[in-house]
């Protein structure tokens, strides 16, 4: 199931109720993809839904990021770690792109 908000779009877990966007489907997209605007997108949607954590989290509200699921969330933020490598490789320009 996929929610939007204004701001975030992206799927939910099964394992959190509606309508929490789950970041590693924001991660996933973003590895799958190979349309540079696409990308940039989901970068952009994880660098403003941490909620002043600098983690990323199980899940997010779609319209309200403040309100998420466990504070942190290990595969999430390893699966991150996975996204930043591979666009450091591949495209290191997203990384450098200023908004």
């Amino acid at each position: 199931m996929v929610f939007k908000g204004d701001q975030f779009e992206g799927n939910g877990s099964p394992h959190t109720l509606a309508p929490m966007i789950w970041p590693m489907s924001i991660i996933m997209r973003a590895l799958t993809s190979d349309q540079d605007d696409e990308i940039h997108h989901c970068l952009q949607m994880l660098k403003t839904s941490h909620a002043n954590t600098w983690l990323m989290h199980e899940s997010f509200a779609a319209d309200q990021p403040a309100r998420f699921t466990r504070s942190w969330f290990a595969w999430a933020n390893t699966l991150l770690g996975e996204l930043i490598s591979k666009l450091a490789e591949s495209r290191p320009h997203l990384l450098l792109k200023k908004d």
